[in-house]
């Protein structure tokens, strides 16, 4: 089962996004892609080179709904018969994806980003992202979108798999394991190089933004009990020895959190410096990119109590306990 490689635009910095297809018993797409005439030129030539066509598609299975695993489902739909599976967790950001995109853009501009002391400029370019980020996609109609259980089962290829809850990168992904084959579709829970901990905004009734980073590393321990022998990522070549590639990122998360505190312990306190001290090998311009998992690293060490979190005139500082 090889990935149909799918190009993404240049500003994501990705490079590309796999799609996988079952042909048998009926055609089904795991991932979607995203809303670019480039990425649906690579789809539909991908899909031709096994004699598949958009309108052949029976189900469009999704990992998880961030735009480039996403952004092309309702094209598809609009081009077939199909119907497009996603986990319940996952099913508003196809049905309400309008209203939960406005809702992130309100929680970044208001809460989030407002309590990091970056400059004006680089919240703007952030807000403005975002914005972009919003226009990948195009909308699923209710009727032909169909929930799957966090724990369920899936058919794909006439073959059972089981579908895992493994939030981190994202609160509502999914990876999906076949037992008898020992085969993994770890969506961008597992790549051969550690996903970004995308921050979210606190589900209802949370009280607050869920810390991403750890909650990674726990599903990492989930994914490690699996008996794998290849994994199929959502980004890169499926690789083997995934428990070779978790242990690597265990470490180099340990290697990164370590170094953070020592610059919180160091005097560091708000984020840019931070920013700057621990992606200092990046040129400026590209430190933003760091973020995610400088907050990730952050919440690892409150989590752990060794620094604590506090407001002042209106943003966060970090002092080690």
């Amino acid at each position: 089962m090889e990935p149909l490689r799918l190009d993404l635009p240049a500003d994501l910095g990705i490079g590309q996004v796999n799609a996988y297809l079952f042909t048998q018993p009926e055609v089904v797409l795991v991932d979607a892609g995203i809303k670019t005439d480039a990425c649906w030129e690579a789809l539909v030539d991908g899909l031709a080179q096994h004699g598949i066509a958009p309108a052949d598609i029976a189900r469009v299975v999704i990992t998880h709904t961030h735009v480039d695993h996403y952004g092309l489902a309702g094209r598809l739909v609009a081009e077939s018969d199909a119907t497009v599976w996603v986990s319940e967790l996952g099913a508003p950001w196809l049905s309400a994806a309008e209203a939960l995109w406005h809702e992130r853009l309100v929680y970044y501009r208001d809460d989030f980003l407002r309590h990091l002391g970056l400059p004006a400029d680089v919240v703007a370019v952030t807000l403005h992202g975002l914005e972009l980020l919003a226009t990948r996609i195009d909308p699923v109609p209710a009727e032909r979108i169909v929930p799957f259980h966090l724990d369920g089962i899936l058919q794909m290829g006439g073959q059972a798999w089981q579908v895992i809850h493994t939030p981190g990168h994202a609160s509502m992904q999914t990876v999906f394991y076949q037992p008898e084959a020992r085969r993994l579709l770890s969506a961008d829970m597992l790549l051969a190089v550690t996903p970004t901990p995308v921050v979210e905004q606190p589900p209802p009734g949370a009280g607050g933004r869920v810390p991403a980073l750890p909650v990674f590393v726990r599903s990492l321990d989930v994914v490690e009990a699996l008996d794998v022998a290849t994994v199929y990522p959502g980004h890169g070549r499926p690789f083997t020895d995934h428990r070779r590639v978790i242990a690597r990122q265990r470490e180099r998360i340990a290697q990164r959190r370590d170094e953070c505190l020592g610059y919180v312990r160091a005097g560091l306190a708000r984020v840019p410096e931070l920013l700057d001290a621990m992606y200092a090998h990046q040129p400026p311009a590209t430190r933003l990119a760091g973020l995610w998992m400088l907050i990730g690293y952050l919440d690892l060490l409150v989590e752990a109590g060794q620094v604590r979190q506090s407001l002042e005139d209106d943003i966060w500082r970090f002092t080690a306990v």
